[in-house]
Parts: structure tokens; sequence; C-alpha cells
């Protein structure tokens, strides 16, 4: 897959191209169905298939407090979407400038001259524009003089229920991690690089990894059991997520005991699977209830992953 910038687009460069839009946060289930629809469309009638994608999400530009906590950093999205085959990747960044462009413009001059559209596949509550005033009839309308096709995908529906990025986060937010693995297909997973924290696990005899994680939606604050995997190699983990109130600490960190396991891996990508729960955040009177509370979580974490090792 190719990954150009909204800079690079002029008309010409596609031609009978077969187009989706959006956010695709998390490249759920939904998301995979149409991302295959959209490149068996582009086999069938010759030209490219493409996927025209935002970063930042369009509410961090035009209303943060009610943007959602993102599955994936940008990165992410791409390297999930590259593996459904998809010919062309176009990264649109999102600004107040871009927001105000009229709907009518970006349809005949970003779908139907920029992207060479033949057909454009989309969600059925799709929406673009100025003020998100354009919907599929207007887009059709645009497109029956541009030589585009409009199509509008059914929601996918998994035990009743509408897959969807909500649907995921809210998943997580109840620590629902099977549910959150059926709706995006694959598990959910916390991943980035190990930094330097406090060294407040070391110093209780439980040296934990602390990483920077990459995604922003996580589970409730509390300790967890997970699957980590680093430099090759999977260990079970005590997974703790908060602010270490036991020490008054302020800022949200995710730090991984692995067991059994001693090596310095400052710098290298730490990948976390969520099995389960294993208790809330609590303040200890003092360190040595804390690190007794740790022992006995340890304890938890191996029982539960050794009774759940396909994960």
């Amino acid at each position: 897959m190719q990954v150009l910038n909204d800079t690079d687009l002029r008309p010409g460069l596609f031609s009978g191209s077969v187009v989706t839009m959006g956010n695709f946060d998390g490249v759920h289930l939904g998301h995979k169905a149409l991302l295959r629809h959209i490149c068996e469309r582009a086999k069938k009638t010759g030209g490219p298939s493409v996927v025209y994608t935002f970063d930042p999400h369009p509410l961090r530009v035009l209303n943060p407090s009610f943007c959602p906590k993102m599955l994936l950093d940008f990165e992410g999205k791409v390297h999930l979407i590259a593996q459904e085959d998809v010919d062309f990747l176009v990264r649109v960044r999102f600004d107040r400038y871009y927001a105000e462009m009229e709907p009518e413009a970006f349809a005949d001059n970003v779908i139907g001259g920029d992207l060479g559209a033949k057909e454009v596949w989309i969600g059925p509550d799709f929406a673009f524009g100025r003020g998100r005033s354009g919907n599929i009839e207007l887009l059709a309308e645009v497109g029956s003089r541009k030589g585009y096709t409009v199509h509008a995908l059914e929601p996918f529906m998994l035990d009743g229920e509408r897959v969807s990025s909500t649907a995921v986060r809210a998943a997580v937010e109840r620590c629902d991690f099977k549910r959150a693995e059926e709706l995006l297909g694959r598990p959910y997973v916390v991943s980035g690089p190990v930094v330097h924290g406090r060294a407040v696990g070391k110093d209780l005899g439980f040296p934990t990894a602390n990483i920077l994680p990459r995604q922003e939606c996580l589970p409730p604050n509390g300790v967890y059991s997970a699957w980590a995997e680093i430099s090759g190699g999977r260990y079970m983990a005590a997974v703790n997520i908060g602010s270490n109130p036991t020490f008054d600490g302020v800022e949200l960190s995710v730090e991984a005991f692995l067991l059994d396991f001693d090596a310095d891996i400052y710098g290298d990508e730490l990948k976390l699977t969520f099995n389960s729960p294993v208790r809330g955040e609590v303040a200890f009177n003092s360190p040595d209830a804390l690190a007794k509370q740790i022992a006995r979580d340890v304890e938890r974490v191996r029982h539960d992953l050794s009774s759940n090792p396909e994960r």
C-alpha cells in the first residue's frame, strides 16, 4: 500500500478509483468488511482502491472535549489497513481551513477530481463538508454529474450489536476484553516503547516496565493480568494503570511487571494483550502494604494466565 498526503493529490493522479472515506479508528470488523469490499470492486473494475482518512480526528480540531479517545495511533491504523491489500491511503491533515470546505466543493473537486473516483463506498451515516452538512444524497447528485456512483453499506452487525469504534471503546472501558476482541477481530492491545519511570516498583521488589502507550483508549485505573510481548518473547505480566496514589502520584502511567523475566528493555517496544482485571486502584497506607498486595496480585495473575494460555 502506498501512503500519500493530501498535498500530493492532483487531477489525473488517480483514474477509475474505488474510494472509501472515514476515520477508521480501531480498524474493526466493520471497517475490514468495507475495505475488503472496495478491494474486490477495484479488482473487478480495474481501478485502484483508495482509502481517504483523517489525521487528526476532526473533533480533535473542532471540539477537543468531545473527541473520543483513539484506539490506535495513525501509524497503527495504516499498518492494519495495509493488511487488507488496499492500493493507496491518502492522509488528510485535518485543520480549520479544511473544515470550512463546502460539501459541494469536496464532492466535486476532491472526490471527482483529485481522487478520480468511479465508485464511492461509505457507511450509512456518512456526512462531510462544512458542519457535516453534506450527506449521501448530495454526494450521489454530484457524482451523477462527475461520473462516479455512490453506495452505502449496511451496518456490520455482530450478535445483534452494531460493530463500531464506539462499541469497542465501551467494551474496553468496562474491561470486557473478550468483547473488544470480538468486535476488532483481534485481541485488544496496548503498546509502546519502554521508558524510564519513577522506579517505585523496583524499590518494592517488583521492577516494572513503564511504557508510553500509543493508544489513548485505556481500561480504567487498576491492576490487570496480561500477556506481554517483547524482543520476540512472550511473558505473563501484572499491569498497573494509574497514578500511584500510594506515593501521591498525579500523572497516569502504564507499567508492567513481567513474571520470570529479567533484562534491560529500555527503548524496546512492549505489547500488552489484556486478559482480565485483578483489582481496582487503591492508595495503601505504606509501601510495605503495597508490596504485600503486589505479591498477591502477581500470584493471581499467574493463576489467571495459566488457565488461559491461548490468548
